[in-house]
């Protein structure tokens, strides 16, 4: 009896080991059947590419909104970067002489139409601002992602287009987003469409040009907050936005923001962004995010001591930390 346990028990675990190999041994298999032939390498010098033009052409029906971006500020907005600056509610402006960095104590959205719920949430975090207290996790090296870069963004973005996507790249808020205009649907929504694998920072986008104006639609994004007073969106954002030039240098996005969690009704504001460049890119800026804050069990910011810091920047490039 003891011969038998101990046979069915090899057989199993030759069984588990043949398992584990087979996705590693079809992998391989995989990679070499995606070698180019050694015909196709022995006539590479006389191989020619098939050429642009159709695409070409399908690129040269869309307005031409390439270059480098930065958002828009009214006049009177308030100090820091709001998602909503015209509807901001501020308690004081700048003192002479002070120094800021994000928006003040005190100061928040007011036209966001939060259900009751989700209003308490944000009034808590206003009143915790100004006892010293912030829930932002940007200074932790968490992305801004969507739709937090297209309303409250400081730095500059690229949008270079193609015929059947468009790249959306801020490199301060370390946020990159496609916008696919190939007709696919948003995964999981459809019968024939990839299964969802979860929320990201940047959502999935699919648009679709109407004349002159670029309809984009987004789902899937992790939750988070509109800008850094703390104002809270669930899993369940939606973003519909409506982008189109109204002048060479203006590009006018009419967003509207549905969330079935935290809203009693969809949120539709527009936001501008000027253009700097026309058809020239930034630099990628893709170096280590090295965080100064760290969040704690309670969800706010805790300052890095100087060496904590020395010690993240140096974890971030791979170099070796003092024990």
């Amino acid at each position: 009896m003891s011969r038998c346990i101990a046979k069915f028990v090899m057989s199993v675990l030759i069984g588990l080991q043949l398992l584990a190999t087979a996705p590693a041994q079809a992998q391989v298999r995989s990679r070499a059947q995606s070698m180019p032939s050694e015909e196709a390498i022995a006539h590479a010098d006389n191989y020619q590419p098939q050429r642009l033009t159709g695409l070409a052409a399908k690129l040269a029906q869309q307005p031409d909104i390439t270059g480098t971006w930065m958002t828009a500020e009214p006049l009177d907005a308030p100090v820091g970067q709001i998602f909503d600056p015209e509807h901001a509610v501020v308690e004081r402006r700048p003192l002479p002489g002070e120094v800021t960095f994000g928006p003040l104590p005190g100061t928040y959205d007011a036209a966001i139409p939060y259900n009751e719920k989700y209003r308490k949430i944000y009034q808590q975090h206003i009143a915790e601002a100004k006892q010293g207290h912030s829930r932002d996790t940007f200074a932790a090296c968490v992305p801004y992602g969507l739709p937090r870069v297209i309303g409250s963004s400081p730095g500059t973005f690229d949008i270079i287009q193609a015929p059947e996507v468009i790249f959306w790249y801020a490199p301060y808020p370390r946020t990159e987003r496609r916008i696919f205009l190939d007709g696919r649907a948003h995964p999981g929504v459809e019968a024939n469409s990839e299964p969802a694998d979860g929320p990201t920072y940047s959502g999935h986008s699919i648009g679709h040009w109407e004349g002159n104006t670029l309809v984009v639609d987004t789902v899937n994004m992790i939750p988070s907050f509109f800008d850094e007073t703390g104002a809270p969106h669930s899993d369940q954002m939606h973003v519909i936005e409506r982008l189109r030039l109204i002048d060479d240098e203006h590009l006018q996005n009419e967003m509207t923001l549905i969330d079935p969690v935290a809203f009693t009704h969809p949120w539709v504001l527009k936001r501008y962004y000027k253009r700097l460049r026309a058809h020239g890119y930034l630099d990628l800026a893709d170096r280590p995010c090295t965080p100064n804050v760290r969040i704690d069990e309670n969800g706010f910011q805790v300052a890095l001591l100087p060496q904590e810091i020395e010690a993240e920047a140096a974890k971030a490039q791979g170099k070796p930390t003092q024990p």
